[in-house]
């Protein structure tokens, strides 16, 4: 990724940072400002420390590990995802140009493939990926 996309994408990621604070469940505590993922491992405390003194209850928790994830979110999917969020017209329209008609090529040998289609993941090193990722979540 060049320095000129990373900068705009820096600027792209602080106005998202904006608007995904207020519609990403509070829940959510990776990527966003004021949130941490210690404060999960605070949830999961506060619900052990419920059970313990109320041992009749049921307890069940849950844990996610979506492997290889930034490099499978799907693209159709992102775009719903982001029209259904009212992010604006331009800003709809940057990312449906960035992740659409991506092509690339890989050198094995000193020579290059044909060209093949990606269809699929965000950015490596793209400021932007972790929140398209967790605007995926929110679904």
């Amino acid at each position: 990724i060049n320095t000129d996309y990373k900068i705009f994408m820096s600027v792209m990621t602080e106005r998202m940072k904006l608007i995904l604070d207020e519609r990403i469940h509070r829940d959510q505590n990776g990527f966003l400002p004021m949130r941490q993922i210690k404060n999960n491992t605070r949830t999961i405390i506060n619900i052990l420390e419920s059970y313990e003194t109320h041992p009749g209850s049921q307890v069940a928790l849950v844990f996610l590990d979506a492997q290889k994830a930034f490099d499978n979110l799907n693209w159709e999917f992102m775009k719903y995802q982001i029209n259904l969020m009212k992010f604006g017209d331009n800003f709809t329209q940057m990312i449906k140009s960035i992740y659409s008609n991506q092509k690339a090529r890989v050198m094995i040998n000193g020579e290059f493939t044909n060209p093949f289609e990606i269809k699929k993941g965000v950015r490596q090193g793209c400021p932007l990926s972790p929140l398209l990722f967790i605007t995926i979540l929110e679904t």
